[in-house]
């Protein structure tokens, strides 16, 4: 074997070992969180805020899983754009009280001037949870969402949602691709907000920081910079993970990947720059191991054995085995690689029917 080989191979041993570390790594602290807060107990009456518009896949199972909560006393408002919204028949059905949307606001989303409406409206309370109307959650979600906030040093916490398939190839592509925003979940280095299911005490929204939320793009791209500016945690609670049902085809997949890739880069560059080098990584490894193990020997494809070991896992991890798992999970970076290149370059997104500029990146 030739000196170049040797020293390929040698290459794509060190990555293979930095990304087999880091994915170790990643599982270690989530063995040491163990949910710090979970067996404290945080009683107070919260708000919980649902922004909806149109209908969502599931909506009334959804709103009753809302609804069907162990913990107790809480109040639930949805916001609406308008009485003729489609949705509204389902929240008179299932008993939840609606608002209209009021905030004007020049650049922030539909969600925002919905949520903002709802704070402004109902100011009052002690505690605010915002959940979106494609989630469906357990009866102990709110409990366990809540319990991290029994800490003054923890400003907002938050979930991830398990996306369970109910159609084909692309809704289980979709299943697979959520696992990496577990994963980001499960590191300090990557944790975030994620808006689907986050909940935080009205402190952290003086003045100064409400006025920034309602001119925000994103709701919990907001709520991750004030909770950093003010110096405090963001709990993840896998816990009280809801779930997410999805009929995915390849378009609607892409459009929503793209979508949530973009508005990660619109928060922070560093995504761009960590995930493209993460994932480009993953490729090279591939590509490293056909080829040598083709042109030189077999022995070579011991350098698919991160792929292997991550597929395992991942299998693991989701609601729904399917048997063609490692070709997934083997061509997700390359989804990851075109989601972050599309993010990149997009200008503008379509949300909910709305378009929204992606010109003002920090």
């Amino acid at each position: 074997m030739t000196l170049i080989w040797w020293v390929i191979f040698f290459i794509d041993l060190l990555f293979a070992a930095g990304l087999m570390s880091t994915y170790i790594s990643r599982n270690d602290y989530k063995k040491q969180f163990v949910a710090s807060y979970s067996k404290t107990e945080y009683k107070t009456n919260p708000l919980v805020i649902i922004p909806v518009k149109g209908v969502d896949y599931g909506l009334e199972r959804n709103l009753r899983s809302i609804m069907n909560q162990d913990y107790g006393p809480f109040d639930v408002v949805a916001v609406v754009d308008s009485d003729d919204d489609p949705s509204v028949e389902f929240l008179r059905k299932v008993g939840i009280n609606y608002m209209l949307s009021s905030t004007v606001c020049a650049g922030c989303s539909g969600k925002v001037r919905a949520i903002h409406s709802a704070l402004v409206k109902h100011p009052n309370y002690g505690c605010y949870v915002i959940v979106d109307s494609d989630v469906m959650v357990s009866p102990s979600w709110l409990s366990k969402l809540l319990s991290p906030l029994s800490s003054q040093s923890v400003g907002a916490s938050t979930t991830f949602p398990v996306f369970y398939p109910e159609g084909g190839f692309w809704s289980k592509m979709k299943m697979y691709w959520g696992l990496v925003g577990q994963s980001m979940m499960e590191s300090n280095l990557t944790k975030f907000v994620w808006g689907g299911s986050m909940a935080f005490r009205r402190d952290l929204l003086d003045d100064e920081s409400l006025k920034m939320f309602s001119e925000s793009l994103s709701d919990d791209i907001a709520i991750l910079q004030i909770t950093r500016k003010k110096g405090l945690a963001i709990s993840y609670v896998p816990e009280s993970r809801p779930q997410i049902h999805s009929t995915d085809n390849f378009r609607t997949f892409m459009e929503w990947s793209n979508r949530q890739t973009a508005f990660s880069i619109y928060s922070s560059r560093k995504v761009f720059a960590f995930g493209i080098t993460y994932y480009t990584i993953w490729i090279y490894i591939l590509f490293s191991a056909i080829f040598l193990s083709t042109l030189e020997s077999p022995i070579f494809l011991i350098l698919l054995l991160p792929f292997f070991y991550n597929s395992v896992n991942s299998q693991r991890k989701v609601p729904v085995r399917v048997w063609y798992f490692l070709f997934l999970t083997f061509l997700l970076p390359f989804v990851y690689v075109w989601n972050l290149i599309s993010g990149l370059t997009l200008k503008e997104v379509v949300w909910r029917g709305t378009v929204y500029s992606l010109s003002r990146r920090s």
